[in-house]
């Protein structure tokens, strides 16, 4: 989950759980952004416990990368989207004070 939220007035986002659940049907844009330092990230989006697409990042030693992945989706009502890293390995989120990762939807 992400532990600073910018918007959320609708309250579709669970902060606890790090799931957006879709209460209005329609198509959605779905963004994400990370930062990677240490090791390398793979990132997936999944809806409703499957993968719709993957980032990976391989990270080069000494500097902070950064990630990204976009996609459109439709949703339907209680429909679920989130973020996931799929493998332990590669786990290389990185964030501090001032470097924020971001994970964004919108009907």
């Amino acid at each position: 989950p992400f532990d600073k939220i910018l918007y959320n007035r609708q309250q579709h986002y669970d902060p606890r759980t790090g799931i957006f659940t879709c209460s209005i049907p329609g198509t959605y844009y779905f963004s994400y952004h990370v930062h990677v330092k240490g090791t390398h990230v793979w990132v997936g989006l999944y809806k409703n416990g499957a993968p719709v697409m993957y980032t990976y990042d391989e990270y080069t030693k000494g500097y902070l990368d950064q990630a990204s992945g976009s996609t459109v989706l439709d949703l339907t009502e209680n429909d679920q989207v989130w973020l996931q890293l799929p493998n332990a390995g590669s786990s290389g989120l990185y964030s501090s004070e001032y470097v924020h990762s971001s994970f964004s939807g919108f009907l």
